[in-house]
């Protein structure tokens, strides 16, 4: 299946290219983009195993659980699939 990542993914990145390269016609390389960007989510859809839709594209919603305790850091955690990281936050 991850053909058809590294095939959304080129999709994607073939319009802009195709725009500074001096090509006129957008509507082509819009089509090229959207197509590019649905089987990406199509992709992320199937294959992912996360309960919540929203998950399986990675728009998670974490929320702060707990301060590292040997460093800057802090634990987060999503509120809907429960998935934990380990983040350094900045000023």
């Amino acid at each position: 299946m991850r053909k058809w990542q590294i095939l959304g993914s080129l999709l994607v990145l073939t319009g802009p290219l195709l725009l500074l390269s001096g090509m006129q016609d957008t509507s082509l390389v819009l089509s090229l983009m959207v197509l590019g960007v649905l089987i990406l989510i199509i992709h992320a859809l199937i294959d992912k195993d996360e309960s919540s839709k929203r998950c399986r594209l990675g728009l998670h919603t974490y929320q702060r659980v707990s301060w590292k305790e040997d460093g800057p850091g802090e634990i987060i955690e999503c509120q809907r699939c429960k998935r934990r990281k380990e983040v350094m936050r900045g000023f």
